[in-house]
């Protein structure tokens, strides 16, 4: 089942690791667990992340959606962390087991959730950020986020700006779904600048560790590359300290990235999962789940740019070269913006489409 939809909430609002009412306890799966007092009538989530607060990207955006329904909605929940991949089936079971209204599962390995969630068909299961599989259970919901053209404007961006005609990227993985922003990007790059070179290096699926990183931004800025888009989670962090140390630029993603390294990163591409987490609870609140597939993207906000998003970081704190060129560049990319939802433009999309004629003519192979 596939259904086509928008956000149905936009907002703005600052990420933050864990509310100050969360307590600290161990999880019997393995993983650790965060939790809030809720009365015994109260709707209740529990959200599940492959890894620890603190990534400045997708993790900490959906805690940051989670916490805003606590808020508004009046609802009570639990975050609890699934450490490594082999821990995320028994943390999932011994999150059933506590039966929550709902369980909320951004970027967990799906087979195992798909096991656990077939094998308990009352429960309800929320996916904030893409799942990868054909088709879902009648308890599962999950948002496919397609990032493709706001990276396309991320990498506009960057190719305006570069001053060495080359930039890099630099991703967690060599799959579909990074590839997405990858290929994104770089057509992006090249509308602006079609002499330019884009370079990718991938990290062997290593998501945690900011060393890992910086090495790989190191090696990408020595080469001449001015500008890196950092697709790689918490290592993406850095891609942010190189750049800071050899006086370069990146651009960030998931979240508003552009005050993690004031002046370095020009821009972040915003994957609205604090969104698709508040709307998965909202939904779930108010009877109105339905299992599938719920597209989103660029037209409904939950993907976009900090700049759009009102931020000034670059522009404020820049180089007064780079930084007086924001003004001129967010007008071009708002007109881009309306291309891209008009269908003025088509992007590779290597997720969905990844044998299109433009993917090809980028170097995707297919």
């Amino acid at each position: 089942m596939s259904r086509h939809t928008g956000a149905r909430r936009r907002f703005s609002f600052p990420l933050v690791a864990l509310a100050a009412t969360f307590l600290l306890a161990s999880c019997a799966g393995g993983g650790s667990e965060a939790t809030a007092e809720a009365p015994d009538d109260a709707f209740t989530y529990a959200l599940i992340t492959p890894g620890a607060a603190g990534d400045g990207g997708y993790i900490d955006s959906a805690i940051a959606g989670a916490e805003l329904a606590q808020e508004e909605l009046g609802v009570s929940g639990r975050l609890v962390e699934a450490e490594s991949v082999s821990q995320q089936e028994g943390v999932i079971r011994s999150t059933v087991a506590t039966q929550p209204d709902i369980i909320l599962a951004p970027g967990l390995e799906p087979d195992a959730l798909l096991a656990v969630a077939e094998e308990n068909p009352d429960q309800l299961f929320g996916v904030p950020s893409d799942i990868f599989a054909d088709e879902l259970p009648d308890n599962v919901q999950a948002y496919a986020i397609n990032v493709h053209e706001s990276s396309f404007l991320g990498g506009y961006i960057a190719g305006s700006m570069t001053q060495t005609g080359k930039v890099g990227a630099v991703l967690g993985v060599d799959a579909p779904g990074l590839n997405q922003f990858y290929y994104g990007y770089k057509q992006g790059v090249l509308a602006a600048c079609p002499e330019c070179t884009v370079t990718p290096t991938y990290l062997n699926g290593e998501f945690s560790d900011p060393s890992v990183g910086q090495e790989a931004a190191l090696a990408l800025y020595q080469e001449g590359n001015d500008i890196v888009y950092a697709v790689a989670g918490l290592s993406g962090q850095g891609v942010f300290t190189a750049a800071t140390q050899e006086g370069k630029y990146a651009i960030g993603v998931d979240s508003n990235q552009d005050a993690d390294a004031p002046g370095s990163v020009i821009v972040s591409v915003m994957k609205r999962v604090d969104m698709t987490t508040y709307n998965l609870i909202e939904a779930a609140l108010n009877g109105e789940f339905e299992s599938g597939f719920v597209q989103a993207g660029l037209s409904d906000g939950v993907t976009g740019l900090s700049w759009a998003d009102g931020s000034t970081v670059f522009a404020d704190e820049g180089p007064a070269e780079l930084a007086g060129m924001v003004e001129a560049l967010s007008a071009e990319v708002e007109d881009l913006r309306t291309q891209l939802i008009d269908g003025s433009i088509e992007v590779c999309d290597a997720l969905n489409d990844p044998s299109s004629d433009i993917c090809a003519e980028l170097g995707l192979a297919s």
